[in-house]
């Protein structure tokens, strides 16, 4: 992380990434057979709480589906939001974080497979319900839904910014006769967005009646779109002043600040906050007394 002397900052820079490679190949393969997983989970959760009422299991994955799409087309770029807050405890107390452009547009193509898994439910659910003009409105909702989440979890890694003593935590896994194991370090407000975005199905369908997704082919009806709009473009807002809101030095002074470009990944006590700094090393102090026997007095210099 470079630092500018001048400004007191850094910005997040990244050499490039191949984020696309045999292994994240896997992990979209793993990811794409869990999402009908949780499909499986989530239909035999609602039918067992509050039931389907109105809603056909055929209509239920179209909605999960979308739901899937949705969150999948925004998990692209997401972790790359959630890391901020892990980025701000193991940076200097002296360095004010920004998040580039070129860092937050690196994508993670393990979620495509979310994204695909959404359109095969898509897919299934418009077979049996049917494709008509109200279908053109489905790329509106998906970019409401996408950019709305998006925008809550800028919100979110803001206050993770602002208090990582309270969002970021590290886990060290000790075993007799092994080598300790630090696993990566977490964000709660990144495992807290993760969380809220698999349970959105749920209110949707015990609040609501298929007609806000069917009519009766396959697409949202125009309630729908006003909403999720009005909703995006106002956690967008709030996102936006949350980022203006930052104090422009950076983090507060603090007399125990450490000097710049020391990460608190160097320590071994894994807490962000409070730092003790160590005091200084003592240096012994070596006098040689000088007594010139013609004068009669004498002096000492100290040597270190």
């Amino acid at each position: 992380l470079p630092c500018d002397d001048a400004t007191d900052s850094q910005e997040l820079k990244t050499m490039p990434i191949n984020t696309l490679n045999w292994r994240a190949v896997r992990g979209a393969l793993l990811a794409f057979s869990l999402s009908f997983v949780n499909l499986a989970g989530a239909l035999l959760a609602i039918s067992a709480l509050v039931g389907l009422e109105s809603w056909s299991d055929r209509q239920f994955i179209g909605l999960f589906g979308f739901v899937e799409l949705s969150i999948g087309l925004a998990y692209l770029i997401a972790p790359n939001i959630w890391r901020l807050p892990v980025a701000e405890a193991n940076t200097s107390d002296r360095t004010k974080i920004r998040l580039a452009a070129s860092t937050l547009l690196i994508p993670h193509w393990v979620a495509a497979a979310k994204l695909l898994s959404g359109v095969t439910m898509l897919t299934y659910a418009a077979a049996g319900e049917g494709v008509g003009s109200a279908g053109l409105g489905l790329p509106f909702a998906v970019a409401f839904i996408s950019s709305g989440f998006l925008a809550l979890c800028l919100i979110a890694a803001r206050l993770g910014v602002a208090r990582p003593d309270l969002d970021v935590f590290f886990i060290i896994v000790r075993r007799p006769a092994h080598k300790d194991q630090e696993l990566p370090s977490l964000s709660f407000s990144g495992v807290l967005m993760q969380a809220l975005s698999n349970l959105g199905v749920f209110p949707t369908v015990a609040l609501t009646s298929p007609a806000i997704f069917y009519r009766p082919e396959i697409g949202p009806a125009p309630v729908f779109l006003l909403v999720t709009g009005l909703a995006s473009a106002f956690f967008a807002a709030l996102a936006g002043f949350a980022g203006m809101a930052a104090s422009p030095g950076g983090r507060h002074a603090s007399s125990n600040a450490r000097p710049k470009g020391t990460r608190r990944k160097d320590l071994t006590v894994y807490v962000p906050r409070p730092f003790i700094r160590p005091p200084p090393p003592s240096v012994p102090e070596i006098c040689i007394e000088i007594a010139p026997a013609t004068t009669g007095f004498g002096y000492s210099l100290p040597i270190r």
